[in-house]
């Protein structure tokens, strides 16, 4: 019984190994490479609101296999570009490659990526007029909000903001009683200077004539 059963595990791994051995590094590398040299990119179509994409993978070589993995979907190869439509916007997309060579279909051979941009339905919206640059009316933008959510945002982004609407007032220069007396004095120093030095004359004469009497 037990050698039945050894043979049994046997006869299920031989196959596996067989096909590791079958699968030469050589034809390996030369698959990976096809794999490698897929181009993707994508197109979309809009309507009423909505979106989809289309995404294309081209340069596709003869024996590669394409499976959608997001989708589980499995497209043999039908020719050298392969379209697959109905995709949705804000999503990651993987799609693996493999081969139909029977010696080298085990494994992943390459998987490409490809991401859908966010899409904003509200856009177009007439509250959005002469306001294209603002975020939530940017098409590739992603807007988690209901139409009456999304309109309030944006009439109050139309409203000038709290600190334009302050006045400015120029600084006031507060004068005290000596900038006043420096002001009379530069304006009239002509006549208060000749003054000052007449009458500081006088009080020196006085002071020395009240001296020689003592």
């Amino acid at each position: 019984m037990k050698r039945y059963l050894i043979f049994l595990l046997l006869l299920l791994i031989l196959p596996i190994q067989t096909k590791a051995i079958i699968c030469s590094n050589d034809k390996k590398v030369k698959l990976q490479t096809m794999a490698q040299n897929i181009t993707t990119s994508y197109t979309y179509t809009e309507q009423d609101g909505n979106i989809t994409f289309q995404i294309t993978l081209s340069n596709i070589q003869a024996g590669l296999i394409i499976k959608d993995v997001k989708n589980n979907t499995i497209y043999p190869y039908r020719g050298s570009e392969l379209t697959i439509p109905n995709l949705q916007a804000n999503t990651s997309y993987r799609f693996d490659i493999y081969t139909d060579d029977i010696d080298c279909d085990l494994e992943t051979l390459y998987s490409h990526y490809v991401n859908t941009p966010a899409y904003n339905p509200y856009y177009q919206d007439e509250v959005c007029i002469g306001m294209e640059e603002y975020p939530l009316c940017q098409k590739w933008t992603q807007v988690n909000l209901t139409y009456e959510e999304f309109h309030q945002e944006v009439e109050k982004a139309k409203q000038p903001s709290e600190s334009t609407e302050v006045e400015i007032k120029p600084e006031q220069n507060i004068k005290g009683i000596y900038d006043y007396i420096l002001e009379f004095y530069l304006n009239y120093y002509y006549i208060v200077l000749p003054i000052f030095i007449v009458g500081g004359i006088i009080i020196i004469y006085r002071y020395n004539k009240k001296n020689d009497l003592f």
